[in-house]
């Protein structure tokens, strides 16, 4: 019986742990998806037509508005 009440007190403690895990890899799978549409935009750059390559820099610019992201962009 102590086993089981030893059990039930660690149980608050360990979904804690798993809940902070589970968030660990929220952040991390969304970090992964911003890199990957990021990679698949700038191949879209390079292999569309010009014209069509400036308007669509010109809607990302204008959604870009960390004044260090726009610095580091040359923006």
């Amino acid at each position: 019986m102590a086993d089981l009440d030893q059990q039930i007190e660690q149980a608050p403690a360990r979904l804690r742990d798993l809940q902070a895990r589970a968030s660990v890899q929220r952040r991390r799978d969304e970090t992964r998806k911003k890199i990957i549409y990021g990679a698949a935009v700038l191949k879209l750059l390079e292999e569309i037509e010009r014209d069509k390559a400036d308007r669509l820099l010109k809607l990302l610019h204008e959604r870009i508005s960390r004044d260090s992201d726009r610095e580091l962009l040359g923006l």
